[in-house]
């Protein structure tokens, strides 16, 4: 079974379509990038997975889940780390993760040792008692990091997860999703970080105009471009083809 399954997705705004047909599959244990240049489908791709968006025509699922016919069911197996960070301005770090853990119905003790394990792997056991309107961009992806961490799903999916966080903060994040995936949690992200992709994910799916226009392994793109070429250059090359 696939851990995640996005077969002809459709999704239209208006008569803007942002996905045209889009079908990928990754596997349990996968690092998996979704890249595309802006406007590509990559965020409303996700939105659909983490059922905030329901696709005109398509299938997404989640473990073998429907995102829309068995919503609950296949949310209750995700993390998701959003583009925009959104949580509760006027909740203290500690609430937050609380409230999070509530929502999953995690008991007190797993969620007290998840946060403090977290909170200590971020360096955020000062920020604890903080309200997060109060916190900085990175300080703030390092919470969701946190919260989607510590309900310890089988597939992560995150929109743009390192955005603000410093090289530290990024080097702890990639070493816990390494750690994760190597258990068996699948992770799909999506990231402009080509550099950080790169050297990061397991597989990567490039998509344009809402299409997957390639797919596989670093080193199955880099033969499409040549035997030297960078990911970025493979990106260029591929989208400009599309």
């Amino acid at each position: 079974m696939y851990a995640i399954e996005v077969l002809n997705l459709h999704k239209s705004y208006g008569e803007t379509e942002a996905l045209r047909g889009l079908t990928f599959k990754v596997k349990p244990g996968e690092i998996y990038g979704l890249l595309g240049p802006n406007g590509a489908g990559k965020t409303t791709t996700l939105k659909i997975l983490v059922g905030l968006l329901k696709p005109d025509r398509g299938t997404a699922r989640i473990c073998g889940r429907d995102i829309v016919s068995h919503r609950v069911e296949a949310l209750s197996l995700i993390g998701y780390i959003p583009e925009n960070p959104v949580c509760f301005q006027n909740l203290t770090v500690k609430e937050f993760l609380e409230f999070i853990g509530s929502l999953r119905r995690l008991d007190r003790e797993s969620v007290e040792e998840a946060i403090n394990h977290y909170l200590d792997l971020f360096e955020l056991k000062g920020k604890r008692d903080e309200f997060i309107g109060n916190l900085s961009r990175g300080m703030i992806q390092k919470v969701l990091a946190s919260a989607a961490f510590m309900v310890k799903p089988k597939v992560l999916i995150m929109d743009e997860p390192m955005a603000g966080m410093d090289p530290e903060a990024q080097h702890v994040f990639k070493e816990e999703v390494k750690r994760m995936a190597s258990q068996g949690v699948t992770a799909l992200i999506s990231s402009h970080l080509l550099d950080m992709v790169e050297k990061f994910c397991t597989k990567l799916g490039i998509i344009s105009r809402g299409e997957l226009i390639a797919e596989g392994s670093l080193e199955d793109l880099k033969q499409r471009a040549g035997e030297e070429a960078s990911l970025e250059e493979v990106f260029l090359r591929l989208v400009g083809e599309s």
